[in-house]
């Protein structure tokens, strides 16, 4: 499971000894789940090559020679590279920090939903990471999902600190009536 309620783990069981050697070994991350009193953790597997095994090599070995040519239109191939995408961007926080000048404040990286930048000058980046082939453009229905995470974000956690949101992207997000909500943005 991608989350684990820690108050549950004894420091001595099994499963916390693994987790932690994994954790340790970098082929698994782990985040605090933001405001989360139960002190739930969110673990994500971090191992590039471990995830393509599970998503394409494990199941096609053998089966198609020609398997990642044919599944170029794919949509598991697609979610693939946007879930990839989102493991590198989260490889590079020190980077990201840097890019939207932040990077001479304290801050702590924590999941909920999204990739949260909590910072000491009391601001939260939510940052939307997409892997597209040419600029993301955000349309209505995706400028009222983002408008519903944010406010939802705020209701659930209580979060009096000022909401900030960043767009990391391989080419950029494309200039439009609704692309003006964006704080900043990161290019691959």
């Amino acid at each position: 499971k991608e989350m684990v309620e820690k108050s549950k783990l004894s420091d001595n069981s099994l499963l916390t000894k693994m987790i932690k050697n994994l954790v340790d070994s970098g082929f698994v991350r782990e985040y605090p789940f933001y405001g989360n009193k139960k002190r739930q953790t969110k673990y994500q597997l971090s191992d590039f090559y471990t995830m393509f095994y599970f998503k394409f090599v494990k199941e096609n070995a053998g089966k198609d020679e020609h398997f990642w040519s044919n599944a170029l239109d794919n949509q598991a191939r697609k979610s693939w590279a946007g879930f990839t995408f989102e493991q590198l961007c989260k490889d590079h926080i020190r980077q990201i920090k840097q890019k939207i000048g932040i990077s001479g404040v304290f801050a702590n990286v924590s999941t909920w939903f999204v990739m949260l930048i909590d910072r000491r000058d009391r601001v939260i980046n939510i940052c939307e990471m997409k892997f597209v082939n040419d600029e993301y453009v955000i349309d209505k229905d995706y400028d009222q999902d983002i408008r519903r995470k944010i406010s939802k974000f705020q209701s659930k956690t209580g979060t009096k600190k000022a909401i900030q949101l960043t767009f990391v992207t391989t080419y950029g997000v494309k200039l439009n009536m609704y692309s003006q909500r964006i704080s900043s943005q990161v290019l691959l």
